[in-house]
Parts: structure tokens; C-alpha cells; sequence
């Protein structure tokens, strides 16, 4: 029980502090705000940013590199159709007990095999089940 009470005070406290904070910043960006010159600079500063940051994007164009945000779009592009992927690969999934077409292509094919359906036998092995050297079991021609 003391210490919930001492969270509480300590949460109490870091409350008070935090908008204390908030509310010093906010009069601080106010007064700024005001001031013509540091209107100015900011304006100043956020388009050399601009130039900075479009100056480097074709840069790394030029070399085939690709500038961070277009990754940051390809990266959610890939998760997004992985997602679907997966959907896709869920919806796919055969039920429990239900044929699917293959199985009922092996079905068919056990029902009806004809010659060029049986698969060819081993290298050195003969059909029908001889040695595949000869019709003779002496070995002379006859």
C-alpha cells in the first residue's frame, strides 16, 4: 500500500513538472514567434533544408541509390503485400478431409495409366525384369 502511495506522489509530481514544461516551452515558442529576426531565420533555414534536401535526393538518383523515404514507402509497400500474401496463401490451404485438384488428379491417374504415363525404368535396368543384356540366358546369340 506505501508504495501505490508513493507512485501516486511520484506520478503527482512528474505531472506537475511535465506541464509546468509544457506551458514554459509554449510561452517560449510564442515569444519567438513574435520576434521578426527569428521568424525570418527559421524561414531562412527551413528552405536551405529544402534545397539541402533536394540537392542530395538527386544526387543519390544520380548514383542509383534511393533517398530514405522512398525505402520507408517500398519497405510498407512489401509488408502490405506480404500481408496479402499470406491471406492468399490461408485462403488457399485445403480443408481437412476435402480433395483437392491434385488429389483428384492422382485419383484419375491411378484409374487410368496408359504406357506413356509409366515412368521409365532405372539406367541399367531392364522392363519386364531381365538384365536387359540380351534374350539368351547363356549369353550366345542363337
Amino acid at each position: 500500500m506505501a508504495k501505490k502511495k508513493k507512485k501516486d506522489a511520484e506520478a503527482g509530481t512528474l505531472g506537475r513538472l511535465s506541464k509546468r514544461g509544457e506551458e514554459a516551452v509554449t510561452k517560449l515558442m510564442e515569444e519567438l514567434g513574435k520576434n521578426e529576426r527569428v521568424t525570418e531565420a527559421l524561414g531562412r533555414a527551413m528552405s536551405a533544408k529544402g534545397k539541402v534536401d533536394e540537392t542530395s535526393r538527386r544526387a543519390l538518383g544520380q548514383v542509383g541509390l534511393a533517398a530514405s523515404d522512398e525505402l520507408k514507402e517500398l519497405r510498407k509497400h512489401i509488408e502490405r503485400l506480404e500481408k496479402r500474401l499470406a491471406k492468399l496463401e490461408e485462403a488457399a490451404k485445403p480443408k481437412p478431409g476435402a480433395k483437392t485438384p491434385a488429389s483428384r488428379a492422382t485419383t484419375r491417374s491411378r484409374a487410368k495409366k496408359t504406357p506413356a504415363d509409366t515412368p521409365s525404368p532405372a539406367p541399367g535396368r531392364a522392363v519386364g525384369g531381365g538384365t536387359g543384356r540380351g534374350s539368351g540366358s547363356g549369353g550366345t546369340a542363337a
